[in-house]
C-alpha cells in the first residue's frame, strides 16, 4: 500500500473526528444552559409566598396555620426561627405547588370591644378635686356663719344683762326715795319695766340665730362632700390597683411577627 495514501487517510479520519466532537459541544453548551436554567427556575419557584392587606410580600415556608395565626421561617432562613403573622392581615398565601389560599374570613370586630376598657381614672380625680373644694368652701363659710352667730347672740347677751342691772338699779333708787318721802312703796306703774330680751335684741337676735343655723347647715354640706371625695378617692384606689395588675394586648405591631406585651 502506497505510504501518502495511507497518510492522507488517517489525516481524514482525525479531521472528521474532530469535526464530530465539535458537532457535540455545540449541542451540548445549550442543551446545559437550558436544563441549569430550569433547575435553577424551579428552585427559585419553589417557595411559598405571604401576601399581606398592605401589598407586602413575603417569601417564606410555611410551616402551619390555624384560625388566628400563620406560622413560617423565612425563605432566605431557612434554619431560622419561627416567624407568626395574623390571618386577618393577610390576603392570600400562594403555596409552592400552586396553590393558593385566600383570606376569606371576616375579621372580628368582637375582639376589641371584648378587651377591658381600661378606667378612666380622671374622671374620679376630677371628682374628688371638685368635693374637696366643695367641703372646704362650706365648711368654711359655715364656720364664719356659726362664729358670727354664736358673737352676736353673747353680745346681745351681755348687752341685755347690762340693761336689766341698770333698770333694777333705776327701780331700787326710785323706791328709797318714794319709801323716805311718803313712807309707802312707789305704785307699780311708777316703776320702769324691763322689755323681754328678744323685744330688746331685735332684730340682731334673729340674725345671729339665723347665722347658726345656716353655719351648721353648710357644714353638714361640708361634711357631706368630705364623704363623697373620701369615696371617690377609695374607688380610685381600687381602680388604680386594679389597672396595675390588668394585663393587655398590644397589637400596634404585627406586620413581621407576633408581638405580646404584659403590664403589670
Amino acid at each position: 500500500m502506497d505510504k501518502s495514501f495511507s497518510t492522507s487517510q488517517s489525516k481524514s479520519k482525525k479531521t472528521g473526528r474532530s469535526g464530530n466532537a465539535f458537532l457535540l459541544k455545540a449541542i451540548a453548551m445549550p442543551a446545559l444552559m437550558v436544563l441549569f436554567c430550569i433547575f435553577f427556575s424551579s428552585v427559585a419557584q419553589a417557595q411559598d409566598k405571604i401576601i399581606q392587606k398592605n401589598g407586602k410580600e413575603i417569601k417564606a415556608k410555611v410551616l402551619g396555620t390555624d384560625s388566628q395565626y400563620i406560622r413560617y421561617k423565612r425563605f432566605d432562613n431557612p434554619t431560622g426561627p419561627d416567624y407568626f403573622l395574623f390571618r386577618s392581615d393577610v390576603l392570600k398565601i400562594e403555596y409552592e405547588n400552586g396553590k393558593t389560599e385566600t383570606q376569606t374570613e371576616p375579621e372580628k370586630v368582637t375582639q376589641e370591644p371584648a378587651r377591658k376598657t381600661p378606667v378612666n381614672t380622671e374622671t374620679l380625680e376630677r371628682k374628688i378635686a371638685k368635693y374637696q373644694k366643695r367641703s372646704m368652701t362650706f365648711l368654711t363659710a359655715g364656720s364664719v356663719a356659726i362664729v358670727a352667730g354664736a358673737i352676736t347672740i353673747l353680745k346681745l347677751t351681755g348687752d341685755y344683762n347690762k340693761y336689766k342691772t341698770a333698770v333694777q338699779g333705776t327701780n331700787d333708787s326710785y323706791t328709797t326715795w318714794y319709801q323716805t318721802n311718803y313712807k309707802t312703796a312707789p305704785p307699780a306703774a311708777d316703776l320702769q319695766k324691763q322689755e323681754s330680751f328678744s323685744a330688746f335684741a331685735s332684730p340682731g337676735i334673729y340674725g345671729g340665730a339665723a347665722a347658726l343655723i345656716g353655719g351648721l347647715a353648710l357644714d353638714l354640706i361640708g361634711l357631706r362632700n368630705m364623704q363623697l371625695a373620701q369615696k371617690a378617692r377609695t374607688e380610685l384606689a381600687s381602680k388604680q390597683k386594679e389597672l396595675s395588675w390588668q394585663p393587655f394586648y398590644d397589637a400596634s405591631y404585627q406586620t413581621t411577627g407576633l408581638k405580646i406585651a404584659l403590664s403589670f
